[in-house]
């Protein structure tokens, strides 16, 4: 397929708007949504120190945007290079606006208490499997295996319709575009390992809305019996900015925290930057001074690598596009550049001594005794007022608990996976601290104040 069956517009209606593109739309639709502002208030993996402020799930998908923008930029000049006669000079811009859309998006479906919230959701189906009783195989596991990707294409394809996407960002934002459970298996039984098939993108009540959006573009079926597509081509640009974000920048977090000592990632880092593909911006070890404290040194040596990583990723799209563009292609970019064995470094210290940091375990356990305890008393009170309203009417402390809830209000006829889904959306939706509220006051261990 050409560039332009990927970048050119599948909405049934182009939509024009004077001083910005239709990415630069979809960016401030997605800055300006209330999903994106709970996000300043979400774990990225690090709770808030007094002494520095270490990145949330906000300020890391603003970060990964630029760092989107960036890399969609020099893939469209690297297409230019390589002449494709399909690609027009207009459309690299266009590109970069695409990819930053994509990837400020990218955490919007994140639950609270970082990756530990999706555990939490999960782990209280698990121990609760009566809650799930007349639920197909699919729709137990949309909640058993909770997914944020899923509840983030959720967010930007159905639940705001204030977002309003263009069908390229959401196809780039769709990182596993296959349902939970994909029936009748694949059509080749080495596609089940593929990267892009590893997690899970659409809920089974998102199911159709995916399919119709892989299938605009052409991008190949991996199942015929079940849902499971390729990746969009630049769903792997997306992916790429976020990997150099959370390795590079969760370093830097912990180098200046003191968690782990510059000496250890230092080297790693220099062979990063020694490996830009681009010789205009290479300059060697010397660029950050020898005097430096090791704040200054990590920002220079952070700034420099993640250049270097655009560079590098840039380059395997290059090379590998043809594979890209047919559905082939089921790697990922920063197992492949010169650099790979550096990140993998870092990424095993950060194993050993960021994600097994105390503070960082004990914001874990909170979210499974937060998230937990709040299913806990809103499914049990939800689903009695669906399923036994009599039993409902008579219980004071169902109800004096779910009238604290009118963002959840009862939907006549609605079916119990629906309001499960509606429960999740809600909880998953909350920030770090409102649960933790939410949370107290329930649990009667905080009393509301007047203000």
């Amino acid at each position: 397929m050409a560039w332009t069956d990927f970048i050119e517009l599948r909405d049934e209606e182009r939509k024009t708007t004077s001083g910005r593109s239709d990415f630069e739309r979809d960016q401030d639709r997605i800055i300006f949504s209330s999903s994106f502002r709970r996000l300043n208030d979400k774990t990225q993996v690090l709770p808030i120190p007094e002494t520095y402020f270490v990145h949330n799930r906000m300020t890391h998908s603003i970060e990964t945007s630029c760092v989107g923008r960036s890399l969609g930029n020099v893939v469209g000049e690297r297409v230019l290079e390589l002449a494709d006669p399909a690609w027009r000079k207009e459309e690299s811009r266009n590109l970069g606006d695409l990819i930053q859309a994509a990837c400020l998006a990218h955490d919007i479906g994140n639950p609270p208490f970082g990756h530990s919230g999706e555990d939490a959701i999960s782990a209280f189906f698990e121990r609760r499997p009566e809650v799930l009783k007349g639920l197909d195989e699919a729709e137990k596991r949309d909640f058993t295996s909770f997914e944020g990707n899923a509840q983030g294409f959720r967010i930007i394809s159905s639940l705001s319709p204030g977002i309003r996407l263009t069908a390229n960002t959401m196809a780039a934002f769709t990182k596993y575009p296959k349902e939970s459970v994909v029936a009748g298996g694949y059509l080749r039984a080495e596609d089940e390992k593929r990267r892009d098939q590893k997690k899970y993108g659409a809920f089974r009540c998102e199911a159709p809305r995916l399919e119709a959006l892989m299938a605009s573009f052409g991008l190949p079926r991996l199942s015929t019996t079940g849902l499971a597509f390729a990746r969009h081509p630049f769903a792997y640009l997306v992916e790429a900015a976020d990997d150099v974000c959370y390795l590079v920048i969760d370093l830097e977090d912990a180098v200046r925290l003191g968690i782990i000592p510059l000496a250890e990632v230092e080297e790693a880092l220099h062979t990063i930057i020694e490996a830009n593909p681009d010789d205009r911006s290479r300059r060697g070890k010397a660029e950050v001074k020898p005097s430096a404290d090791d704040n200054e040194r990590i920002a220079g040596l952070r700034a420099r690598a993640i250049n270097s990583l655009i560079f590098q990723c840039a380059e395997v799209f290059a090379s590998r596009k043809e594979e890209i563009y047919r559905g082939a292609y089921a790697g990922s970019f920063t197992l492949e550049i010169p650099s790979a064995a550096a990140l993998e470094r870092i990424r095993e210290v950060s194993m050993e001594k960021l994600y097994c940091y105390r503070p960082v375990q004990e914001i874990e356990a909170a979210g499974f005794e937060v998230l937990g305890g709040i299913l806990d008393i809103l499914v049990e009170a939800l689903l009695m007022r669906l399923e036994n309203p009599r039993a409902y009417g008579a219980d004071k402390r169902a109800k004096a608990r779910l009238d604290l809830f009118p963002e959840l209000p009862h939907v006549e006829g609605e079916s119990r996976y629906m309001a499960l889904r509606r429960i999740t959306d809600y909880v998953s939706g909350m920030t770090d601290s409102y649960a933790v509220s939410v949370y107290r006051r329930l649990r009667g261990m905080e009393l509301p104040r007047m203000y």
